[in-house]
C-alpha cells in the first residue's frame, strides 16, 4: 500500500502562471468632493505613470484646467473621459501667479 502523501497532483493549479487577477477600477471620487486632481491623483485612479498623465492632458486627450504653470484635474470629468462620457464644454480657467516683490 502506497503512502497518499507521495502522491503530486499534476494537474493541481499551483498560482504561478495563472492569469492575474483583475482588480476592480476605484470608486468614483465622491460627487461633494471640490478638490481638484493633480497629476499623480489622476496617474493612481487610472494606473498610469505621472508622464502618461501630462502626455495625453498636453494633448488635449485628458481635460485639466491650468492654474498658474500646473495642471489640474477636475475628477468627474477625468471620469467620464475614462468611460467615454463627453463631457460639456467647460470654460478653462487660468488664474495667474502671483508676483512677488
Amino acid at each position: 500500500m502506497r503512502n497518499h502523501d507521495q502522491f503530486v497532483d499534476e494537474d493541481a493549479t499551483t498560482g504561478v502562471f495563472a492569469p492575474p487577477s483583475r482588480t476592480p477600477a476605484p470608486p468614483p471620487p465622491k460627487i461633494h468632493d471640490d478638490r481638484l486632481w493633480d497629476a499623480n491623483d489622476v496617474a493612481e485612479y487610472l494606473k498610469v505613470s505621472r508622464s502618461w498623465v501630462y502626455h495625453r492632458a498636453e494633448a488635449g486627450q485628458l481635460p485639466c484646467v491650468r492654474v498658474g504653470g500646473l495642471l489640474r484635474f477636475d475628477p468627474s470629468a477625468i471620469c467620464a473621459s475614462v468611460r467615454g462620457a463627453a463631457m460639456p464644454n467647460r470654460p478653462v480657467v487660468a488664474f495667474a501667479k502671483k508676483s512677488r516683490k
